[in-house]
C-alpha cells in the first residue's frame, strides 16, 4: 500500500512539475499569439478601412463626372437657345413659301435634337404662374382668366430635367 502511495505521489510529482515545464515554454509562446492576433486585427481594421476610403472616393468622383458632364450640357444648351429664338422668329415672319417651310423644318429639326439632349419646353400658357419657371414682365387685368395665370408668353423657357436654364418670359393675371 505504501509503494502504491509513493508511485501515486510520484506522479503527482511528476504531474505537477511537468505543466510547469509546459507553461514556461508556453508563455513566450501565448504571448507571440496574442501580438500576431493583435496584428492581424489591425491590419484588418485597415484593409476596411481603405476599402472604406476607395468606395468613398469612387463615389465622390462618379458624381463629380455626372455633375460636370450635366452642367457642360446645361451650359452647351443655354447658348443654343437663341439660335432656336431666331429660327422660330423667322418662322412666324409674313414671308410665306418655300423659305417659310424649310425654316419649319429646321426648327422642328433641331427642337428633336435638343430634346434628345434633354432639354424641356417649360409650361407656360395657361398655367398657374410658378416665379421658379416663369419671369412675368407684365400684369394684366383679364376677364374669365384665375389670378396668377399666365396669358400670354413672350419668350420660351427651358429646363434640363430639374435645372431651369431659362425661365420662361410671360404676363400674368391679376
Amino acid at each position: 500500500m505504501e509503494e502504491e502511495k509513493r508511485d501515486l505521489i510520484t506522479e503527482d510529482e511528476n504531474t505537477q512539475v511537468q505543466p510547469e515545464a509546459e507553461n514556461n515554454t508556453e508563455e513566450p509562446v501565448n504571448t507571440e499569439l496574442v501580438q500576431l492576433q493583435e496584428q492581424l486585427t489591425q491590419t484588418q481594421d485597415q484593409y476596411q478601412r481603405v476599402l472604406a476610403e476607395y468606395a468613398n472616393y469612387k463615389r465622390r468622383t462618379d458624381q463629380e463626372k455626372e455633375q460636370l458632364g450635366s452642367f457642360v450640357k446645361a451650359e452647351v444648351l443655354k447658348a443654343l437657345l437663341p439660335v432656336i429664338d431666331n429660327l422660330e422668329r423667322a418662322v412666324e415672319s409674313p414671308e410665306s413659301g418655300e423659305y417659310k417651310k424649310g425654316v419649319e423644318m429646321v426648327v422642328r429639326q433641331f427642337g428633336e435634337t435638343l430634346g434628345t439632349l434633354g432639354l424641356e419646353e417649360i409650361p407656360a400658357l395657361n398655367q398657374v404662374f410658378d416665379p421658379e419657371r416663369h419671369n412675368a414682365v407684365m400684369r394684366e387685368d383679364a376677364d374669365g382668366v384665375e389670378p396668377e395665370t399666365v396669358t400670354e408668353v413672350y419668350q420660351k423657357g427651358y429646363a434640363l430635367g430639374a435645372r431651369v436654364l431659362r425661365p420662361a418670359m410671360v404676363k400674368v393675371a391679376n
